[in-house]
C-alpha cells in the first residue's frame, strides 16, 4: 500500500493499546491483530467493530481471566514448537500459513482460536442494544445468452426456496436496450433499489454492492450516483472494467519463483504496489475497495482471470468483510480455455495463446448455476443474513427466479408470472420494511 490512508484508532482501543495488551496475546494472534490494525484506514465498518470488539473485551479481562481464556492456543502453541519457528509476529505471511498448516496440531489450533473469537462475540451480542432489525436482499442473474435448463437448474437448491415465474417484458418506448437485471436496477415510477439503501442510518458504501462480469450492472449504477464531488452511494465492481487493474496485476504475479520465500516477497511487493494508476474511477477513489480488490486477486482463486469466479469470490468475500444490507450480483460468458493455459490461473491466456477467444455458452451456464448458489451458501454462513433475508436469483432465458425468503416476503406464494415493475417494488418495499429485533 504505497498510500497508506492514516486514521486514528479510537480512543478506547488507543487507550488499551497503550496499556499494553498486544504482550498479553499469544504468538499466533500477533500477525493478524498487528496487521488489522496497521491496515485501520482500509476496513470495512463491520470489521472495524469486530476487531474493535474484539480487542476491548481481552483488554476488559484480568490476568487469571485472559489465560484461562488463551490456555488451550498457548498450549498449543507450545506443542508445535511455534517459538523455534522464523514466525513472523507483524503481518500474516505465506510462510506463516504453511507453517501452521504442517503441524500436526494445526486443525486443534484452528478449534481453540475459534473459541475466543466466539467468546467475543458473545459478549458483544449481550451488549448490542435491542431495536429495529433492517431487512437484506441479495439478487443474482444469470443473463439471457445462458443456455440454462429448466429441468436442472435449481436443483442444487434443494428446496430451501421455490420457482417464482417471471414476466420480463422490457418497455420499448425507451428506444434502450437493457437486460431486465439491468433493468431492475435501474428503477422505474416505484423508485430505486440503491435508493432504499443510501436512505437508511449509517449507511455507506459498503452496505450496499454491485458485483458483475460484464459492465451493464455497474454502467447502470453509474448513472444513479451522484456528481464526482458527492460521496459514492455503493460499492460497484465490474470484472471487465477492471481490466488494467488485472492485466498488470497478473504480470507483477507471474515474476514469482515457486518457494513460499520468493512469494512472500512479491506478495509484499505486490501489497506496497500503487495500484491507483490501474483502477477505474470508481475504485480509484474508494481506498477500502482498492484493498479489497488487492487482497481478493492474491488469494489465487480464479478471480484474476475469470469474470464468474470474480463475481463469486468477490460476494463471498463481501458478505465475510462487509456483510452487506444489499448485494445484486451478475454473472457472464467465459471464453473456452485454450491449450495450454487452462491450469495456469495466473496468466492470461490471450496473451500466453495468440488463438482468439471462443465464448463458452454451456460452460458459463454451468458456472453461472453452480456459483450463484455458493453465493447464497457463503451468506447463509453467517447469522445476519438467516434471518430477513431475501435471495432471488433470476434465470433471465427461462423467465423464472428462484426464491429463498421468509413467509412474509409479498411473492413467496406468488403463482402467476410476475413483470418486473412488480417485482422492483416488492423487492424495494421489502428492502424498506425494519422488523423488532427478537428479545
Amino acid at each position: 500500500m504505497s498510500t497508506q490512508v492514516q486514521e486514528k484508532l479510537p480512543e478506547p482501543l488507543q487507550d488499551a493499546l497503550n496499556k499494553g495488551l498486544l504482550k498479553r496475546l499469544p504468538i499466533t494472534f500477533l500477525p493478524f491483530t498487528r496487521q488489522q490494525l496497521r491496515d485501520w484506514g482500509y476496513l470495512f465498518p463491520y470489521e472495524r467493530r469486530s476487531i474493535l470488539h474484539l480487542l476491548l473485551y481481552l483488554a476488559s479481562l484480568n490476568d487469571e481471566q485472559l489465560a484461562s481464556l488463551f490456555r488451550e492456543v498457548i498450549q498449543l502453541e507450545e506443542k508445535m514448537g511455534v517459538r523455534g519457528w522464523q514466525f513472523s509476529t507483524d503481518e500474516q505471511t505465506i510462510q506463516n500459513a504453511s507453517l501452521l498448516a504442517r503441524s500436526p496440531y494445526y486443525q486443534d489450533w484452528r478449534k481453540a482460536v475459534q473459541k475466543v473469537f466466539d467468546a467475543a462475540d458473545q459478549h458483544a451480542e449481550k451488549e448490542k442494544p435491542r431495536g429495529a432489525e433492517s431487512n437484506r436482499l441479495i439478487l443474482l442473474a444469470m443473463p439471457q445468452r445462458l443456455p440454462l435448463d429448466r429441468s436442472k437448474v435449481w436443483q442444487g437448491w434443494h428446496g430451501v426456496g421455490r420457482p417464482l415465474r417471471l414476466d420480463l417484458a422490457l418497455p420499448t418506448s425507451s428506444g434502450e436496450t437493457q437486460s431486465p437485471a439491468e433493468a431492475l436496477l435501474s428503477g422505474g415510477d416505484g423508485g430505486r433499489l440503491l435508493e432504499v439503501i443510501s436512505r437508511r442510518s449509517n449507511a455507506s458504501p459498503a452496505d450496499a454492492w454491485i458485483v458483475d462480469a460484464g459492465t451493464g450492472l455497474v454502467d447502470c449504477a453509474l448513472q444513479q450516483e451522484p456528481s464526482a464531488a458527492g460521496a459514492p452511494t455503493a460499492t460497484l465492481l465490474s470484472h471487465e472494467r477492471l481490466a488494467t487493474f488485472r492485466q498488470n496485476f497478473s504480470r507483477e504475479v507471474n515474476t514469482m519463483r515457486k518457494d513460499l520465500a520468493d512469494a512472500d516477497a512479491v506478495f509484499d511487493h505486490l501489497r506496497k504496489a500503487d495500484v491507483t494508476p490501474w483502477c477505474p474511477a470508481e475504485v480509484a477513489s474508494a481506498p477500502v475497495i482498492r484493498e479489497f480488490l488487492r487482497t481478493l486477486y492474491l488469494s489465487g482463486n480464479g478471480a484474476l482471470i475469470y469474470g464468474n469466479s470474480f463475481v463469486e469470490w468477490s460476494s463471498s468475500e463481501a458478505f465475510r468483510r462487509a456483510r452487506p444490507s444489499f448485494l445484486m450480483a451478475q454473472f457472464g460468458v467465459r471464453s473456452k480455455p485454450k491449450p495450454f493455459t487452462s491450469v495456469a490461473v495466473f496468466e492470461n491466456p490471450d496473451e500466453v495463446n495468440p488463438l482468439p477467444a471462443v465464448d463458452d455458452l454451456p460452460g458459463s451456464a454451468l458456472d453461472a448455476q453452480e456459483l450463484a448458489l455458493y453465493v447464497w451458501l457463503a451468506a447463509s454462513r453467517y447469522d445476519e443474513y438467516r434471518r430477513n433475508t431475501v435471495c432471488l436469483c433470476m434465470a433471465e432465458n427461462l423467465s423464472e427466479a428462484y426464491v429463498v425468503a421468509p413467509p412474509e416476503f409479498a411473492l413467496w406464494r406468488e403463482t402467476e408470472p410476475v413483470p418486473l415493475n412488480r417485482l422492483r417494488a416488492a423487492l424495494i418495499h421489502w428492502l424498506a420494511d425494519e422488523h423488532p429485533a427478537d428479545s
